[in-house]
C-alpha cells in the first residue's frame, strides 16, 4: 500500500467536507455519469469568496464574489479582473451549510482556463493545488 501524502490528506479531507454539503444540498445538478469528465463531484452554491493574486497587468487585487461551483479538486468563479491562465491565485471560502453555520477554507489554486462573460466579468476554472481549513 502506498504511504499517504499531505496532499492525499488535504484532498481527502475537502473531499469530505464537500460531499457533506452535497448530501444536505438539493441545489446539485444532476449529469449522467457517462458525460461528466469530472474526477469529483461539483457543488453548485454561491459561496463568497475573496480571491487574490496578480491580474494580467502584474498588479496585485483583491476581490470579493461568490463561486459558481466548488469540487475538492477544482472550482469556477466570476469577477471583475483578468487573470492569465497559469497564474496563481489564493482564495478565502466561506463554505456554509446553514444560515450561520460552516467552515471556512483558505485555498490555493492555479487558473487553468479564463473566459470572458458576457456581463463583462471573467469566468475563472481554478485546480486546487493545497488548502487549510481556519
Amino acid at each position: 500500500m502506498a504511504p499517504t501524502t499531505v496532499t492525499d490528506e488535504a484532498e481527502s479531507t475537502l473531499d469530505l467536507h464537500i460531499d457533506e454539503l452535497i448530501a444536505e444540498n438539493e441545489n446539485i445538478t444532476a449529469r449522467s455519469e457517462k458525460f461528466e469528465r469530472r474526477r469529483k463531484p461539483r457543488l453548485q452554491e454561491a459561496f463568497p469568496a475573496r480571491v487574490s493574486g496578480v491580474d494580467s497587468r502584474d498588479l496585485p487585487f483583491y476581490v470579493d464574489c461568490v463561486l459558481d461551483n466548488i469540487s475538492s479538486s477544482g472550482l469556477y468563479l466570476r469577477m471583475p479582473k483578468f487573470v492569465d491562465a497559469g497564474s496563481e491565485v489564493r482564495l478565502i471560502v466561506h463554505l456554509l451549510n446553514g444560515p450561520t453555520q460552516g467552515a471556512t477554507a483558505a485555498v490555493q489554486g492555479c487558473i487553468l482556463r479564463t473566459e470572458l462573460q458576457a456581463d463583462g466579468k471573467h469566468g475563472l476554472a481554478i485546480a486546487i493545488t493545497n488548502h487549510w481549513f481556519l
